[in-house]
């Protein structure tokens, strides 16, 4: 028995009709009645399943199970059925959805590695993922598309010929014409894309990052993809192997994206566009060509905040984690995360993705950030978009903090500090802290440990002189006292109310706790350093000093989780607890007495 040309073209009509219903006549459907096209299509496919239905029982009582006709018919079925489970979903009635997916699963999977089966069954699979997703069954989601991965391998090894809907209604299609092989090749980047997704949600960045790359690489290379799409997707991707440490990774992945919107800049003005489209496709454009530009900046600062970290640890303070990362990247072939058909060289060629050692390797990353940032500022701006202008601004700081730390001259390291205290001491003067709070207790922060650092460097100064000029003791009380004040601002926004001695929030985090305790550490140190030839002031700093200093030593018993990792801090402050109020008797002991007509 051979399945008519008119039975085919009956059920291609039938198939058709739904499909056009579908994706074309639904865009006119009123919003009072949103899913018209929808429903009808859903009747036209029924009826097309019934068919099928009794067409495969017909060819099952002719005694011709395992026949082309057989395979032909369950093929189409399976597309109906999995188109009838995309309807019942957007129609938000999708537990009848997932039975029509799970049915389409069930009957093509026997099918699922001949060219007829393996397109319904990895497009159900897809669709089934969504569902189960939705309610957050990401672990049986993922064991799903992780079939259909292993399926469609096993599928493209065997050198079989996928046929799509409209070559199954073609008796006479040819391999060499069919629809089948693009459509797979788009349902497996689609599934690629999936399991990205799912590993994401399972807490498996690694594997997520995998599958994240295998679906950029898949759109490059079938030329899938909106460029701004690419782009944005292949700079966020690059973060994720920043924060691994995969420099080489991460470059390579945003010189792809930087690649890809240069080319699309040149192509996107089309002659035939209007004013208002011209002018919206490159404000795009400026907008995405920012956020790139912003996540160059971050690889620029990450590299120098490692390359930091590297050269402070001990060689043999070295841990289980560092190692593991080490490992990782040593075993990662150049396969496993290039974009092979693009040229990046030349792109790549413009930063480092090795470690700094020297303040000429940070000198070059920390031009590169400059670079990049400026390219962000020119698009964010404060009247505009405060928060991300905000953020642009503190990169700026993040950047001399780092390159300050490489300097190996003192005066050049207490300059850059400055600037790093400038563009914090400036945000704040732009930013309102009661709809930016979280950003100015940042720069109140940094601000205050910039001014510390200059602090230390003015001090270093002096104690290599023996006579000190006044106007170098005036420059150490300035850098102290501007740092006392952010340090002090950003206590004071922890606090619960507006008392000096009221208590800190409830609602504190331990890393909020942990700074709260740095930044009384910090307080304290700082007026024990201010200089002053008067009795009565030194008094006063002392005491300051000492209230500071108590505090720090109470909040630490307070929050022993936060204060875990100040035991240098913790040592200081239990001697200087026991040296300060010697000190004050002393200082109280150097006192002029009390004048005799002083009021009692």
């Amino acid at each position: 028995m051979v399945i008519s040309k008119e039975v085919l073209g009956d059920f291609k009509e039938l198939y058709e009709k739904a499909n056009n219903l579908v994706e074309s006549e639904s865009r006119d459907d009123p919003p009072t009645d949103p899913y018209r096209s929808h429903y009808k299509a859903r009747d036209v496919l029924q009826n097309l399943k019934k068919q099928l239905d009794d067409e495969l029982l017909s060819i099952r009582a002719n005694e011709a199970d395992g026949s082309e006709d057989e395979l032909c018919i369950k093929a189409i079925l399976a597309f109906v059925c999995r188109d009838l489970g995309r309807i019942y979903i957007y129609t938000e009635e999708s537990t009848e959805g997932e039975k029509l997916l799970q049915q389409c699963i069930d009957l093509i999977e026997p099918l699922k590695f001949t060219g007829e089966g393996i397109i319904p069954y990895i497009g159900a699979v897809n669709e089934l993922s969504i569902v189960l997703a939705t309610r957050q069954e990401y672990e049986r989601a993922s064991k799903l598309l992780l079939k259909a991965d292993q399926s469609y391998e096993q599928f493209k090894g065997s050198g079989v010929v996928a046929l799509g809907i409209s070559d199954l209604y073609s008796a006479q299609c040819e391999p060499a014409v069919a629809s089948g092989p693009a459509e797979l090749e788009n349902l497996y980047t689609l599934c690629c894309f999936y399991l990205a997704q799912m590993y994401g949600h399972l807490g498996e960045p690694e594997k997520s990052a995998e599958f994240c790359h295998r679906t950029l690489h898949r759109q490059l290379q079938y030329k899938s993809y909106d460029p701004i799409d690419f782009a944005l997707n292949t700079a966020t991707l690059s973060q994720y192997y920043i924060g691994e440490e995969r420099f080489k990774e991460a470059r390579h992945h945003l010189a792809a994206a930087t690649l890809i919107m240069a080319e699309h800049e040149a192509h996107m003005l089309k002659p035939q566009m209007t004013e208002q489209q011209r002018n919206d496709v490159s404000e795009t454009f400026k907008h995405r060509y920012a956020d790139v530009a912003r996540c160059w900046a971050k690889y620029g600062l990450y590299l120098l905040h490692t390359s930091k970290l590297r050269l402070l640890r001990d060689d043999d303070d070295v841990d289980a984690e560092t190692v593991v990362k080490a490992t990782k990247r040593l075993s990662v072939a150049d396969e496993d995360y290039r974009f092979l058909g693009l040229d990046l060289t030349a792109c790549e060629n413009r930063i480092s993705c090795d470690y700094c050692l020297t303040f000429d390797d940070a000198k070059l990353v920390f031009h590169f950030v400059n670079e990049w940032l400026d390219l962000a500022k020119d698009y964010y701006k404060a009247e505009t978009d405060a928060t991300e202008y905000a953020k642009i601004i503190q990169d700026y700081a993040e950047a001399y903090e780092y390159i300050a730390f490489f300097e190996e001259v003192p005066e050049n390291q207490a300059k850059m500090q400055k600037r790093r205290a400038k563009y914090l001491e400036d945000l704040l003067d732009l930013l309102d802290p009661i709809f930016y709070l979280k950003i100015c207790r940042e720069c109140w922060y940094g601000a205050g440990t910039a001014q510390a650092a200059i602090l230390d460097v003015r001090l270093d100064i002096i104690k290599a002189k023996n006579t000190p000029s006044p106007d170098e003791i005036k420059k150490v009380n300035q850098s102290c006292m501007k740092a006392i004040k952010h340090f002090e601002a950003f206590i004071k926004s922890y606090m619960a109310g507006p008392s000096p001695d009221a208590e800190w929030r409830n609602n504190m985090d331990t890393e909020e706790q942990r700074t709260m305790l740095y930044a009384h550490f910090h307080i304290g140190r700082l007026y024990y350093k201010l200089i002053s030839g008067n009795p009565h002031q030194q008094l006063e700093h002392i005491n300051n000093c000492l209230k500071f200093y108590q505090r720090f030593s109470t909040e630490c018993e307070a929050r022993k989780e936060a204060a875990m990792p100040l035991h240098g801090e913790i040592g200081v402050v239990r001697e200087m607890l026991q040296l300060l109020p010697l000190k004050i008797q002393a200082i109280k002991g150097r006192l002029p007495p009390p004048s005799p007509n002083a009021v009692a």
